[in-house]
């Protein structure tokens, strides 16, 4: 008779060929049985397919999983393995794009259409800070002084320039000030981030800014509040934790000044208005930045500690005997957890977080093993359901590629345990040996305090590496950086994180109700000096801030499949995905897509040509944002005012014209101002040359390529030179999509 046995990722068959066919079909049978975690690719696919189309769909595509929903109670589907398998997909697939469909039917609402200033009411539901540090508000129910109701977004957030953090209005407070509001920007370039489509789903349409504060008003006094809606439960209790949220961070700056203080807001409760810039931008250089998220550890930390000490305490008394004390320890420990995850805002991470989290609880109030992955799949399809735009989102991205690296990494070192243990035993048997006991319990004791040592070292190496190699394409893609010394940052922080920050955070809130907080939060503000200590040493050293161009459209995706085919499967052709992704990598690398040899902001109020030194920009100040984009996904890591020093751009004599060489014999001339006439754009208008006027909309007569107003006045647009000709591309919407200023569809 020939024997089984178990060889990591593969079951073999020595003997009989017949019992090995057998044992093949067992294995099929098995990694069949893991179809279901690829439930949220399919979701995400199909979500990518209705965000990839050029027009809006019709309504009746809600009602595509009907049909494979439909075909999977038939007899002869469910017969068939591969015929389930494909119904599923198609499911999934459709499911997904109905979900996307529906998340954009239910987010349409009003949205700016053109600049306007004006006194602007509404009441603050989030503080946070902009992008140069100044503190902005988000408003809802939001009202425009002279606008009708329904010509009024619904939300509009709004930066507070020269205004301190102390100063703003808390959520719930009603607000009125006066500001200069613009529509959600269309991408800066094309192929860059779309901030107009998130913002249509965040029901965000307006953004802008004041140079006067905000001045909370009682809502008496507020026009738009006497004529909407009394607010129902749930606007209530997210109002309620909101004011919650913001006096417990503000009670933990209070308590804990300084750098430190705002970090263990933002880890405590998710406010990070607080954090300085330079702190954030060196925990970004050197891949510490994960820290501040409201993620795995913070959310098991939290569970776990409540978990065991009331399982600890009630295990000490009588009704211990006759209480199911472990379940009863599960249930309180998943309440908490889900206070937790409403308090510190419910951002993907902290989605994912809770959701794994309750997966294991409930599994142990059912007398059942969590299985992570499968915990890890639910995560996705549930943050997937609710927000499918979400996908296209960094956080969301790198959240998922680190806990899915790490579980299948975990997995896998599992399982081959498992295999050599089986198979020591089996050869042990055989032989009829037993495993030697060797030494006294003295040494048995720091054999055992030994190994524990190097068993943790060993899961913080293998966490570190794994999480930076499965976050270093997202990261690359979407902000343009690695951080070579990523390493050895977390190697240095991530310990003091866990064995010191986490437990003080989760001791302070056990402190607060009876005033102790500060004493705890002084020593765990110990932890986040180190912390802030390392990142910045980090930042320092030479190349940490090293920058990457921008990769092909392609390259997610491909990386994407690769790591989540090698996480699921179990079998040898696990390494296909390894492979792939490998692959996909190393040709993104050496076929990087060439940059625009010109860039036009919208209205064409800021230039960027390629010259010798890198890219030179026609301004040092303002349009701040597309400058650093720019830059950024060149793969260039210098500020505006260097670009703008660079050579590139030659001055008109008369000094209303800038000239640049494009290469291959192109030049570019820009005419500004009122001095674009005819007679400049006929002169100028030859041969090999590109006029750019941005006040002009009709192209002037001659022999030569013309960018005016009517190209930039809703977007970016590119200029590439290829084979002597120019291809120019605008970031302006070209279909009918829902999210694109004045779609009228239904």
């Amino acid at each position: 008779m020939g024997t089984a046995f178990v060889v990591p990722g593969v079951i073999a068959a020595r003997g009989s060929g017949g019992r090995g066919a057998a044992l093949w079909q067992r294995v099929l049978a098995l990694e069949f049985r893991r179809a279901a975690l690829w439930l949220p690719v399919g979701l995400a696919l199909g979500i990518w397919l209705y965000f990839a189309l050029p027009e809006e769909p019709p309504r009746w595509t809600l009602w595509l999983p009907a049909l494979p929903a439909a075909l999977i109670v038939m007899p002869v589907v469910r017969r068939a393995m591969l015929g389930r398998v494909v119904v599923l997909a198609a499911f999934s697939l459709s499911l997904g794009f109905a979900l996307a469909l529906g998340a954009a039917m239910r987010a349409q609402g009003p949205k700016l259409q053109a600049p306007v200033t004006g006194t602007v009411e509404g009441r603050v539901i989030a503080v946070d800070r902009a992008g140069s540090g100044a503190p902005r508000v988000l408003l809802e129910r939001a009202s425009l002084f002279g606008y009708r109701a329904s010509r009024v977004p619904r939300r509009a957030r709004i930066a507070l320039l020269g205004t301190e953090l102390e100063e703003v209005p808390r959520p719930g407070d009603w607000v009125h000030v006066y500001a200069t509001l613009f529509p959600p920007s269309a991408p800066v370039e094309p192929g860059a981030f779309d901030f107009a489509r998130r913002a249509y789903f965040k029901g965000l349409g307006a953004t802008g800014f004041a140079r006067s504060p905000a001045m909370a008003v009682p809502v008496a006094e507020i026009a738009g509040a006497r004529a909407a809606p009394e607010p129902g439960l749930i606007d209530r209790l997210r109002l309620s934790f909101a004011r919650w949220r913001n006096r417990l961070s503000d009670g933990i700056r209070a308590a804990l000044p300084g750098a430190s203080g705002a970090f263990a807001a933002a880890i405590i409760t998710g406010d990070r208005s607080g954090i300085r810039e330079e702190d954030a931008e060196a925990l970004r250089i050197s891949s510490l930045a994960h820290l501040l998220a409201i993620s795995g550890l913070h959310m098991g930390m939290l569970t776990g500690l409540v978990f065991t000490v009331l399982r600890a305490g009630m295990a000490l008394l009588p009704m211990a005997l006759r209480w199911p004390v472990k379940k009863i320890a599960a249930a309180a420990a998943l309440a908490v957890g889900l206070g937790y995850l409403a308090l510190s805002g419910g951002t993907v991470a902290t989605q994912r977080a809770f959701v794994m989290v309750a997966v294991a609880l409930v599994a142990v109030m059912l007398d059942r093993p969590a299985i992570t992955l499968r915990a890890l799949a639910l995560a996705a399809v549930i943050v997937l359901a609710r927000d499918p735009a979400a996908l296209f989102d960094a956080g969301f991205q790198m959240s998922f590629a680190a806990t899915t690296a790490l579980v299948a990494a975990y997995e896998t070192l599992r399982r081959r345990r498992l295999a050599r243990r089986l198979a020591e035993g089996a050869e042990g048997a055989d032989r009829g040996e037993a495993k030697p006991q060797g030494g006294g319990p003295v040494f048995r004791l720091f054999r055992s305090l030994g190994g524990g040592l190097w068993t943790g070292l060993f899961a913080l190496v293998l966490t570190s590496v794994v999480a930076g190699a499965a976050t270093a394409p997202f990261s690359g893609v979407h902000f343009n950086r690695v951080a070579p010394w990523g390493l050895l940052a977390n190697l240095a922080a991530v310990p003091v994180m866990g064995a010191w920050i986490a437990p003080m955070a989760v001791l302070a809130g056990l402190a607060a109700p009876f005033g102790l907080a500060a004493p705890v939060l002084g020593l765990m503000g110990l932890g986040i000096d180190w912390v802030l200590m390392v990142a910045h040493w980090v930042a320092a050293l030479p190349g940490a801030d090293a920058g990457v161009p921008a990769a092909p459209d392609w390259l997610l995706g491909a990386v994407a499949l690769g790591g989540v085919w090698a996480a699921v499967w179990r079998g040898p052709w696990r390494a296909f995905g390894l492979a792939l992704a490998v692959f996909a990598l190393m040709v993104a690398r050496a076929d990087v897509p060439p940059r625009p040899a010109l860039i036009l902001a919208e209205g064409g109020r800021l230039l960027g040509v390629l010259g010798p030194e890198g890219r030179a920009l026609s301004r040092g100040l303002g349009q701040g944002f597309a400058a650093e984009t720019w830059l950024r996904r060149d793969g260039e890591r210098v500020a505006q005012e260097i670009a703008a020093a660079r050579p590139g751009f030659a001055e008109g004599g008369a000094g209303d014209a800038l000239s640049a060489s494009l290469g291959d014999g192109w030049e570019a001339v820009f005419l500004r101002g009122r001095r674009a006439t005819a007679a400049r754009l006929a002169e100028a208008c030859r041969q090999a040359t590109l006029v750019v006027a941005p006040t002009v909309e009709a192209r002037p007569e001659g022999d030569c390529a013309f960018i005016g107003a009517r190209s930039l006045s809703h977007g970016a647009v590119a200029v590439w030179v290829e084979e002597g000709d120019l291809r120019i591309e605008t970031s302006a919407p070209t279909g009918r999509r829902r999210w694109h200023g004045g779609w009228r569809g239904g």
